[in-house]
């Protein structure tokens, strides 16, 4: 009786906590959910005016409804103080630079329904159209004496390459005329009949002007896409002649990223130092315009360092590399020296860093080399834009456009290291619910990365493609997100121990993973569940035929069938991964397949993607989705309309977040 006097005393005290002091809509609305997250603006471009003073960059947002991406440019002093809009948020805009005068800024618009360079002054007035092209303008780059704009484009009427042919349109380099007044206007095709497309990844960063205007350093390769990417090669062109000169370094290894010095006597790429691999292993060489001779510079750290800039005395040049948990900006001397850290620190969490993919200018060195801005942010801290001294690193914060999610809580995340069951050292990064306590065990959901060239960084969490981490975290579930074996940053042997070995080390580093946050008593191992996107889709799909210890599972543009993938799919990164062509390894192929192995399967699944993924076919998840169903297993498939593999309209990306959120919640027990 005293037992049950004192339940109810207990439940009416609850009940009359509630009717006293109802949760405030206030507390409510400090709640992540997958639509505020889409609320945090992302930023763009950041780069220096040429005389310094001043700093461009975009402001990315997302309107839900008019179910649009936005971009709004402003140019700001360096403090952050005076910023103005130059450019209004639109979904038809991207890519704007200085020009070199800074007296304005030119930019890619769509407006015409045609991608096409546009010009607009520094103080938004005068926005006018500088070309009227039939195809899409992909990137372009401003030559130094700003007379000229180099821009790639496809040569084709039809925009979209034949398939299994020989008749595709080829990526161009093209240039257009400014200011001469005999030529004004007029578009030139610096590759026209070549037997080569433009390289294409990277965008702007596959070419670059001479000093002096006069000539375009360029990557290319036999056709687009990705795979014919692995044999590119680097060639210039004089813009006046169209004379193109090979840059022969004696091998035909893959070449890429060229960046000319400041005083026109170097031209430097990078090289891989034999066949390519999927794993990215290159160098960094100079060569001598003058005479043709090659140099290649020490290893950098990871051996993995991508071109950025050169230092304004050319005695040194700038580049970007995966550093474990963050990108690192390293500067390079050319007299052989050893290379310096100038900013990056993958072990401190609190430090806002560049921790997200390279998919714009994120950093950018001033024009006297005295101090740099980029793009900072952590896993609870929004993206800013920052500058720094060089020569000492000490970030200070320009811009304040996300305060308004400072005080919204993410909840605490760790970097944490275990052993895997081979004894190497692995590192993840550990969110813990919002409202953790000790001495209580939660629920857990692993997300995985993709790639598995890719990696998990130290970046805020609402920012996270594909995963509505901090939703998770506000809903009381712990995210593991685990740099399994093949992660960039971590060193050549770590990214190269997964050949052969696809399905093996990787699975056996997240399985690791698992049970050492278990051992650490934070997890409840009756509530785990999965969510993984391209390679982390793959990895969720093989992990569930494998065990059966999660309680649900989400796979996004996951691959399955290896088999068929090889012949369906645009490049061999996964066959790679597996040591060769599947018909010299058939039972690698079908062991490591999660297709073969679906009788294995008794975890609810949710399998999505885009139906024009051509990375990940969408008959792979069809494969998948239809061997699970008819060995019983509780599956569902869902295909984004006009979605591929990267790119989904603002609704339907919510629907995606939202979808696999909803079925986690729908499999945790109460």
């Amino acid at each position: 009786m005293n037992v049950r006097r004192k339940r109810l005393q207990a439940l009416w005290l609850c009940l009359l906590i509630c009717i006293v002091a109802p949760p405030s809509k206030a507390v409510a609305q400090q709640q992540w959910t997958p639509e505020r997250s889409l609320d945090v603006r992302r930023l763009s471009d950041v780069s220096y005016s040429p005389d310094g003073s001043q700093i461009l960059y975009g402001i990315n947002s997302i309107d839900l409804s008019a179910d649009a991406y936005l971009v709004e440019y402003i140019i700001s002093d360096r403090d952050g103080e005076s910023g103005r809009t130059i450019l209004k948020p639109s979904a038809h805009i991207s890519a704007a630079k200085w020009s070199p005068d800074g007296q304005s800024v030119a930019y890619i618009s769509s407006e015409t329904a045609t991608a096409n360079l546009w010009l607009v002054n520094v103080d938004g007035s005068d926005a006018r159209q500088l070309t009227d092209l039939k195809q899409d303008v992909t990137s372009f780059r401003w030559a130094p004496d700003g007379h000229s704009i180099a821009f790639t484009m496809l040569d084709g009427e039809d925009g979209t390459p034949v398939i299994d042919s020989d008749v595709f349109a080829k990526n161009r380099l093209w240039v257009v005329r400014l200011d001469d007044d005999k030529h004004a206007g007029e578009v030139v095709n610096l590759t026209a009949d070549r037997p080569f497309s433009v390289s294409g990844w990277t965008g702007p960063l596959v070419y670059d002007w001479s000093p002096d205007s006069g000539s375009i350093a360029f990557a290319y390769q036999e056709r687009p896409g990705l795979q014919p990417m692995t044999e590119a090669q680097v060639a210039t062109v004089d813009v006046r002649s169209k004379v193109l000169t090979r840059i022969d370094i004696g091998n035909d290894n893959w070449k890429y990223f060229p960046r000319y010095s400041p005083d026109g006597k170097w031209l430097a790429f990078v090289n891989a130092p034999g066949e390519f691999k999927w794993s990215f292993l290159w160098d960094i060489v100079i060569w001598s315009v003058e005479d043709g001779r090659a140099v290649t510079l020490p290893p950098s750290k990871n051996r993995f360092p991508f071109i950025w800039e050169w230092a304004p005395d050319s005695e040194s040049l700038y580049y970007l590399e995966n550093d474990r948990v963050t990108y690192s900006l390293y500067r390079m001397p050319i007299d052989g020296g050893s290379f310096t850290k100038v900013f990056g620190s993958p072990g401190d969490l609190s430090v806002p860093g560049l921790n997200t993919y390279l998919t714009s200018s994120f950093i950018d060195v001033s024009p006297d080399g005295t101090e740099f801005a980029y793009i900072g942010q952590t896993s609870d801290t929004p993206p800013e834009i920052y500058v720094s001294a060089v020569e000492e690193f000490s970030p200070i914060k320009v811009t304040r456009t996300n305060d308004e999610f400072l005080d919204v809580p993410t909840g605490k995340t760790e970097l944490i290291t275990f052993k895997s069951l081979d004894g190497t050292e692995v590192e993840a990064l550990l969110s813990f619910p919002i409202d953790y306590q000790e001495e209580r065990q939660y629920p857990l959901v692993v997300q995985i990365h993709g790639g598995p060239n890719a990696v998990d960084f130290n970046e805020y969490l609402p920012l996270m493609r594909y995963f509505a981490t901090p939703s998770y975290l506000a809903k009381g579930y712990f995210v593991l997100r685990v740099n399994y074996r093949g992660t960039l940053g971590y060193g050549q042997k770590f990214r190269e121990d997964l050949i052969g070995q696809f399905g093996i080390l990787d699975y056996q580093d997240i399985m690791s993973g698992v049970d050492h946050v278990i051992d650490e008593g934070l997890v409840d191992p009756e509530q785990m569940f999965l969510i993984g996107q391209s390679n982390g889709g793959t990895l969720t799909g093989w992990i569930i035929t494998q065990t059966d210890r999660f309680q649900s599972a989400c796979p996004i543009a996951g691959e399955t069938d290896y088999i068929s993938l090889e012949g369906t799919n645009g490049y061999f990164q996964t066959s790679w991964y597996l040591g060769g062509r599947f018909i010299d390894h058939l039972q690698r192929f079908i062991d490591r397949s999660p297709i073969f192995h679906v009788k294995n399967v008794k975890t609810p699944t949710l399998i999505q993607g885009g139906l024009l993924d051509d990375n990940v076919p969408h008959t792979q998840l069809q494969e998948f989705y239809r061997a699970l169903k008819r060995v019983g297993v509780d599956v569902r498939l869902v295909g984004y309309p006009g979605a591929d593999h990267e790119y989904y309209r603002p609704d339907l990306y919510l629907r995606l977040l939202k979808s696999c959120l909803d079925f986690t919640v729908e499999h945790t027990k109460p």
